[in-house]
C-alpha cells in the first residue's frame, strides 16, 4: 500500500484517524502501533517479519545497555550488526526485486540503532514499556523515507498524544503538498524521462543527456521530498512532530551545504554515528579527506546496494574534499550566486551516476555532456520534446528554487485575507489534480 494510493487515502488513513480521535492517550499509543503493524503487514508478511526482527531483539537487549551490563559494549555490538545486516539484506531484496518495503526496514534499523548507540552513552532514557518503542521505530508515516528521528526527539510526544484541529489542518495540508509532488511532478517527470530515454537509444545527443539528467533530478527531490511531506503531514494528523527532511537542497551554495540539505536525517545520522567517531575533521589533511570519502559513499549506498550509487558517492565526496580544504577559508569573497552555480553544475553532473543502468553508461553519458562523445548538440526530436514540455521543467525548476515560500510570506502580510483564501483555492486545486491523476 503507497501513501499515494486510494486505499491509503480514502480508507487507511481516515478510518485511522477516525478511530485515533476517540482513543485516549494510553490507547493512542496502542493503536499507532498496531496500525502500523498492519500497515507493514498489507505490503508483505515478510516486511513485519523483518520489521519485528529489528525490533524485538533491540528492545529487549536495550535494558542491558541502560543498566551498564558488564558485556553492554559486545550487546551493542550485536544489535548494530544484527540491524545493519537486515537493512544490506533488504535493499539486496529490493535490487532482485523480492520486496515492497526495503527502505521502511532501514528506517526502523537505523532508527533502533541510533537510539541504542545514544542509551550506551547516556544520551537518552530507555523506553519504560514495548509500545512505546514500538511506534518510535514503526510509524507508518516514516516508514518510506524516513525522517530519522532520535528518542530525545520522539519520546516527548508519546507521552501525551493529542488531536488537535491547528495539527489536523497542518498535516492534510503538508500531506496533500506531498501528494501532488509525487502525483503530479513526479509522475509527469517519470514520463519525460522515459520518452528521453527512448529518444537517446536512438540517437545521443548532448542537449538530450543534459535535460535527462536534469529530469531525473527533479523526479528523485519531487520523489523524497514528497514522500517526506506527507509522513510530516501523517504525523501531524496524529499529534507527532517529525523533522523536516529535504529543504532546498538544489539552492545549496556548496556540495556539502548540498548535503546538508539532501535527506537531512540521514546526513545527521551518518555524520553523528561514523563520522564523528572517525575523527570528523581532527586528524589532518588525509584523514579528513578518507573520512568524508567514506561517509559520501555510505550515503549514496543508503539508497540501494549499487555500484552506480556509491560512485556517484564517492563524486560528490571528492567535490566536498576539494571544498573543505581549500575553498572554505576563501568562500566569503566568492560571489553567492557563483557559488550556487557551481553547485548545482556539480550536483547536475553528478546525477548521471546516481541515474545510469552501469558504471559503463554513466561514464559514456559523462563523456558526452562533456562535449566528449563526439555526439551533435541536439536533433529536431530533442527540441520538439523541449517544446513541448517547458513548462514542467519551468515548474519544476520554480518549485525547486525556494521561491515559493518568501513570495507566500510576503503576499500574506501585505493582503492576509486575500492571501488564506488563495491559499484554500490552491489546496483545493491540488486535491483535484492529484486525484485526476491517480484515478
Amino acid at each position: 500500500m503507497q501513501l499515494y494510493s486510494l486505499g491509503f487515502l480514502f480508507l487507511f488513513l481516515p478510518v485511522g484517524g477516525l478511530i485515533y480521535y476517540f482513543l485516549h492517550s494510553n490507547g493512542r499509543r496502542w493503536f499507532l502501533l498496531l496500525y502500523s503493524l498492519l500497515f507493514v503487514a498489507l505490503l508483505s508478511p515478510l516486511c513485519l517479519l523483518l520489521l519485528l526482527a529489528v525490533m524485538v531483539p533491540d528492545y529487549l537487549l536495550a535494558r542491558y545497555i541502560a543498566m551498564a551490563h558488564p558485556k553492554a559494549r559486545a550487546i551493542l555490538l550485536g544489535c548494530v550488526i544484527k540491524d545493519i545486516a537486515l537493512a544490506v539484506i533488504c535493499s539486496i531484496l529490493t535490487e532482485l526485486d523480492k520486496l515492497v518495503l526495503p527502505v521502511g526496514i532501514a528506517i526502523a534499523a537505523f532508527t533502533s540503532v541510533g537510539y541504542l548507540i545514544d542509551l550506551y552513552h547516556g544520551e537518552c532514557e530507555p523506553f519504560d514499556d514495548p509500545i512505546r518503542y514500538g511506534v518510535f521505530c514503526s510509524f507508518f508515516g516514516k516508514l518510506y523515507v524516513g525522517p530519522i528521528v532520535s528518542a530525545q526527539q520522539f519520546a516527548p510526544q508519546l507521552e501525551n498524544l493529542q488531536m488537535t484541529a491547528e495539527g489536523i489542518t497542518r498535516g492534510m495540508v503538508q500531506f496533500l503538498r506531498g501528494l501532488a509532488k509525487i502525483v503530479v511532478l513526479a509522475g509527469s517527470l517519470r514520463e519525460l524521462i522515459a520518452q528521453w530515454e527512448t529518444l537517446l537509444s536512438l540517437e545521443v545527443t548532448i542537449l538530450g543527456t543534459w535535460l535527462h539528467v536534469l529530469c531525473y533530478i527533479f523526479y528523485i527531490y519531487f520523489t523524497l521530498s514528497g514522500y517526506s511531506d506527507m509522513a510530516r503531514g501523517t504525523g501531524a494528523l496524529f499529534g507527532l512532530d517529525l523533522p523536516e527532511n529535504f529543504h532546498h537542497p538544489l539552492q545549496s551554495s556548496s556540495v556539502a551545504d548540498f548535503f546538508g540539505r539532501f535527506n537531512i536525517s540521514a546526513n545527521r545520522f551518518v555524520r553523528k554515528y561514523v563520522y564523528q567517531a572517525l575523527g570528523a575533521e581532527d586528524n589532518g589533511p588525509l584523514s579528513t579527506s578518507v573520512n568524508i570519502l567514506l561517509i559520501t559513499m555510505l550515503m549514496g549506498l543508503w539508497y540501494g546496494i549499487n555500484l552506480n550509487y556509491l560512485v556517484w558517492g564517492a563524486f560528490l565526496g571528492l567535490f566536498i574534499i576539494f571544498e573543505v580544504l581549500y575553498i572554505e577559508r576563501h568562500v566569503e569573497k566568492i560571489p553567492p550566486y557563483l557559488c550556487r552555480m557551481y553547485t548545482f553544475i556539480a550536483i547536475l553532473i553528478s546525477f548521471c551516476w546516481y541515474c545510469g543502468d552501469s558504471l559503463a553508461a554513466s561514464a559514456a553519458s559523462l563523456r558526452v555532456m562533456l562535449g566528449l562523445g563526439g555526439a551533435a548538440a541536439a536533433n529536431q526530436s530533442c527540441l520538439y520534446l523541449l517544446q513541448t514540455h517547458w513548462l514542467l521543467l519551468v515548474a519544476s525548476v520554480f518549485l525547486c528554487s525556494g521561491a515559493v515560500t518568501p513570495l507566500m510570506a510576503r503576499f500574506t502580510r501585505r493582503w492576509p485575507t486575500a492571501a488564506h483564501t488563495a491559499t484554500l483555492l490552491w489546496n483545493l486545486i491540488l486535491l483535484a489534480t492529484s486525484l485526476a491523476f491517480l484515478l
